[in-house]
């Protein structure tokens, strides 16, 4: 398939037969939308390392006005990991005046302890956070029992579920199927995001949900994976290259609402060319470089002020920077271009009311 060719000419209204069971993207909790495309924002930082808060809320009013379905603030891409308690609550509550009640804000709030989760779930949510995600207490792992004790005590104790952040690469012990299944039918989860990008682990998750006739919105937080979930009953994406694509992601996840798979397979053909180009030569990928090399793309942009991360990730080298002008730039700008013209509607986001 001529890739250029079809992206440019085919019909958005094409469909083939296949129609994945699961898929259903208008499905919503009772007090939040999850759907859609929800970028995990970059946090944007001056060159001291402090919260750069203007360019974090010109970044998320960009995203929003992309059409993207809601913002994932504090998550890994969000270098939430550097900031203390108070510096958390100014990311949440600097999103969401920026997000300006046209789309809800989900605000990670995970940490190592029962105690120190709960805080930041209040705190979250009194800064304006539609719902928040949390990953199981990481550094000393639990058993199922303990963690399931976990997320039904958080959500005891803010009054409203919670969304299960699945990040199984990172955390000592995190949730099972069975566990998430559970938990959803006792009401305790509002949604699941997989960012272990396990196919498998995700298929059978969504089997099981059948199986019980239970309704979780399930996200992908994989940017590779975003086809394979949409294909499998995902009900949306938390691609961290939304950050520089999000028309990009927006069209692919329109194309999946419209049943149009070969589009969505051909615009997931695109996210892998430019993701397999965000590593420059010589470098070890990780999600600390992941973050540095977005803001750098950002700030020559001029979308935020300073490409800093938090210590101690280490800066990008002259001859980084030069690869990314050459590479990841020129292919930005086309993907965004592409999808602008595909609909030109797209940078219309409708209002949220919670």
């Amino acid at each position: 398939m001529d890739l250029h060719r079809y992206l440019t000419t085919h019909s958005r209204t094409a469909k083939v037969a296949y129609m994945p069971v699961a898929f259903n993207p208008s499905e919503t909790t009772d007090h939040v939308a999850l759907r859609g495309v929800l970028p995990p924002a970059v946090l944007p930082m001056t060159p001291d390392g402090e919260v750069d808060t203007a360019s974090l809320q010109s970044h998320i009013g960009r995203l929003v006005a992309a059409g993207v379905h809601g913002i994932w603030a504090n998550g890994t891409t969000g270098e939430f990991y550097a900031l203390d308690g108070e510096l958390r609550t100014e990311v949440v509550r600097q999103s969401v005046k920026a997000a300006d009640g046209r789309v809800p804000v989900v605000a990670h709030v995970g940490d190592t302890s029962s105690a120190l989760t709960l805080r930041h779930a209040r705190e979250a949510l009194a800064a304006g956070a539609a719902a928040v995600s949390v990953l199981p207490p990481y550094f000393v792992g639990f058993d199922q029992d303990e963690l399931k004790r976990h997320f039904r005590d958080l959500a005891q104790a803010i009054g409203q579920p919670v969304l299960a952040y699945h990040l199984p690469q990172m955390i000592p012990a995190t949730l099972s199927v069975d566990s998430i299944v559970e938990l959803a039918a006792d009401g305790v989860l509002c949604g699941a995001k997989d960012s272990g990008s396990n196919m498998v682990w995700f298929r059978q998750l969504q089997r099981q949900l059948r199986a019980r006739d239970l309704s979780l919105p399930c996200l992908t937080g994989g940017s590779s994976v975003a086809d394979l979930g949409y294909l499998l009953g995902a009900a949306g994406s938390v691609s961290s290259i939304g950050n520089l694509v999000p028309r990009h992601l927006v069209r692919q996840y329109e194309a999946a609402v419209a049943e149009d798979w070969q589009l969505v397979l051909a615009l997931q053909d695109q996210s892998e060319e430019l993701i397999t180009r965000m590593i420059p030569p010589g470098r070890t990928p990780g999600p600390a470089l992941t973050a540095t090399v977005y803001k750098y793309v950002l700030s020559r942009q001029g979308l935020i002020d300073c490409a800093a991360s938090a210590a101690p990730a280490t800066q990008l080298a002259v001859e980084d920077r030069q690869y990314l002008d050459d590479h990841v730039l020129p292919l930005v700008g086309e993907l965004e271009q592409q999808a602008g013209e595909s609909d030109p509607a797209a940078a219309s986001a409708p209002a949220y009311h919670p």
